[in-house]
């Protein structure tokens, strides 16, 4: 029988040893004599022959090998991706701890596709009435809460210790055992924090313990009415990371638990309405190098995905009398543990290091497909084998259902409580999202050969830099990197600058950020090297201005020229964009030039700029820094020189 060779490439022999002379013809006219005789003309022979042969060979190259070279680079095609959404729960009458994994549907149209709950959750009837943050005094934020659009900093401006955040409910949060909270945090305006997401190998999951130390509390009433006191809650588990990010707070029921008792001494209590069961959580150490700010804080919420287990015997490909390939039921696979007649089978990338007696097995998950051995690399089961798989199947693109489709229970009949999961409606808080085929390996080598490129190893300035801005889990808004100068300094000094929103004129990192960074760093780092982790130096600042308002003036002319100077030494924002450069002096012409160029200020009359810290100061009132330190306006004392308009000061 004759080999069929596919035609692999439009240019054969003679199209190449034609162009090639052609380029001759346009480059050389000394070159006349293109005959088969002419020596040149066999090298060009040659030269075709071999493009010829080569283009053959490297067309024969297949995804297979383009994925085995990927995974010699310790790489490989991503799998599938389930999609995810957040669901809102409510109960007529059943209420209960819904487990983990509880089946779900959802319809859109004509097709239905399987979902599975992530984690547990409590479906209570009692509903968060009222939100206050306590910080210093009392602030409402309960039609913040409620209302879309809406969002309200859990502990203030700027939390610090002590602060907290106080939630009353209209009945009983713990009348089914523990509650678990929805927290949205708030992030629009947020930079997204730096982590392994889809088109990143290089950098580990996020490994980033804040510093804050949070304390859940339960209020009760004192004996014989004396006001009321705060009992610690225990925390079951939080995905929030305290608070830095959207998660689920899930908390223990204290015993003995006695809410019915509270109503009369609660009454007054952040001068809300009686009966409300207060919890609040309250910052016991530490502070947020970003306040924390939340859309809202909710009950009966969970998210679920769209995957489900199954448990199944899987028949083989074909009909051959010795199958190697056997098929799942549903695709794509997310996980599989396979068993073929009763014994345990391990899954591996390839039968390349497998031996005649090694119980292998490769997944192809897209495909949902299984092949085992063939006897010289892993054992070949017997043709009447049996084998079976647990495995969680899912994923893909089609998951993405819109928020117009219909979800249910697949387990109506399943108890919740004192009732059944016939009586939860569930209502979808938007599409469900993040769900995606299994990447090609045309895009897994073009994400290697972008990762490539990424610095992996700690050596010059801009790799600490790069590695640093990149530890998972941070929002880093600046580096520095200073390296040793002296024996009397050996370490590589990285400084940095958490991102902060503009009010915070000070952003530095906290105990717990420093660590992550430090982490990320060591791992890294050549073995010679020392690395410390620190925030920048901030020197206050004292400025007197004496302006002239510009005419007319709307008054505020004191805000407009503060807001003008705290822009322009913003260490994240300000100078030209980019925040204050590191060690960058001031002068009072700088800040001059800055004032002039304010719209309300219409001629400046003098200006003194005086340090207040570990600066040096020339006698022109240029204020000098080192290469770590930044500067802060402390102090601000503004005259007006002229009228304002209408004859009043701002």
């Amino acid at each position: 029988m004759s080999i069929e060779v596919p035609e692999l490439d439009e240019a054969e022999y003679e199209a190449l040893l034609e162009q090639a002379k052609t380029v001759i013809a346009s480059r050389s006219d000394t070159w006349t004599d293109f005959n088969p005789h002419d020596p040149g003309v066999t090298i060009l022979e040659l030269l075709a022959w071999l493009t010829e042969t080569h283009s053959y060979e490297f067309d024969r190259i297949t995804d297979a090998h383009r994925e085995k070279y990927l995974r010699l680079l310790g790489a490989s095609p991503h799998p599938p991706r389930p999609a995810s959404v957040r669901l809102d729960l409510s109960s007529s009458g059943s209420t209960g701890r819904l487990p983990a994994g509880t089946r779900l549907s959802a319809t859109d149209g004509d097709r239905t596709l399987q979902f599975t709950t992530d984690h547990a959750t409590t479906i209570t009837d009692a509903s968060i009435a009222a939100v206050v943050t306590d910080a210093g005094e009392p602030t409402p934020r309960t039609t913040a809460n409620d209302t879309a659009g809406m969002s309200f900093r859990a502990f203030g401006d700027e939390p610090t210790a002590g602060d907290a955040m106080a939630l009353g409910f209209d009945g009983d949060p713990f009348s089914s055992g523990d509650l678990t909270l929805f927290v949205d945090f708030y992030d629009d305006d947020l930079p997204d924090p730096a982590g392994l997401d889809a088109d990143s190998l290089a950098f580990d999951p996020p490994t980033f313990e804040p510093s804050v130390d949070l304390c859940w509390e339960f209020c009760r009433p004192k004996p014989a009415g004396d006001g009321v006191a705060w009992e610690p809650l225990a925390v079951v588990d939080d995905t929030t990371t305290r608070f830095y990010e959207t998660g689920f707070v899930t908390l223990e029921r204290p015993e003995p638990w006695r809410p019915a008792a509270w109503d009369a001494a609660d009454a007054d209590l952040f001068d809300s309405d009686s009966g409300l069961v207060w919890l609040r959580c309250r910052l016991r150490r530490g502070g947020y190098e970003i306040p924390p700010q939340f859309d809202s804080v909710e009950t009966n919420v969970v998210t679920a995905s769209h995957r489900r287990r199954h448990e199944a015997a899987l028949e083989p490909v074909g009909d051959g009398p010795a199958p190697r390939t056997y098929r799942f039921d549903h695709a794509p696979v997310l996980s599989a543990t396979v068993s073929i007649d009763g014994e345990p089978w391990t899954e591996v990338a390839d039968f390349d290091a497998s031996g005649p007696n090694d119980r292998h097995y490769v997944l192809d998950r897209a495909a949902g497909e299984l092949t085992v051995g063939d006897a010289e690399r892993g054992v070949r089961p017997a043709p009447d084998a049996s084998v079976t798989a647990s495995y969680v199947a899912g994923g893909g693109p089609a998951g993405n259902v819109p928020a117009t489709a219909v979800w249910t229970v697949d387990d109506p009949d399943r108890p919740l409580g004192d009732g059944t999961l016939a009586g939860v409606d569930i209502s979808p808080r938007g599409p469900a999202t993040g769900g995606r085929a299994a990447e090609s390996v045309a895009d897994a080598a073009d994400r290697v050969r972008r990762e490539r490129r990424t610095p992996h190893r700690a050596v010059i300035e801009d790799d600490y830099a790069a590695i640093a801005e990149r530890t998972p889990g941070l929002r880093i808004a600046r580096t520095a990197v200073r390296l040793p100068e002296s024996t009397d300094t050996p370490a590589v000094t990285v400084v940095v600058v958490p991102y902060a929103p503009p009010e915070v004129d000070r952003p530095s990192p906290s105990e717990g950020f420093r660590a992550a960074v430090h982490q990320q760093l060591d791992r890294r780092r050549l073995l010679t090297d020392r690395i410390e982790v620190v925030g920048p130096t901030y020197v206050g600042l004292a400025v007197s201005v004496s302006v002239t308002p510009a005419e007319p003036v709307d008054g505020g002319v004191r805000t407009a020229v503060e807001r003008r100077l705290r822009s322009y030494l913003d260490p994240i924002r300000g100078f030209e964009g980019d925040g204050w450069p590191f060690g960058r002096s001031v002068s009072t012409a700088d800040i001059e030039a800055q004032l002039r160029a304010a719209p309300a200020v219409g001629g400046v009359e003098s200006v003194s700029v005086r340090a207040i810290g570990d600066a040096a100061v020339d006698a022109d009132g240029t204020v000098r820094v080192d290469d770590r330190s930044l500067f802060a306006l402390d102090t601000l004392d503004v005259e007006i020189a002229g009228p304002t308009d209408g004859g009043e000061r701002p």
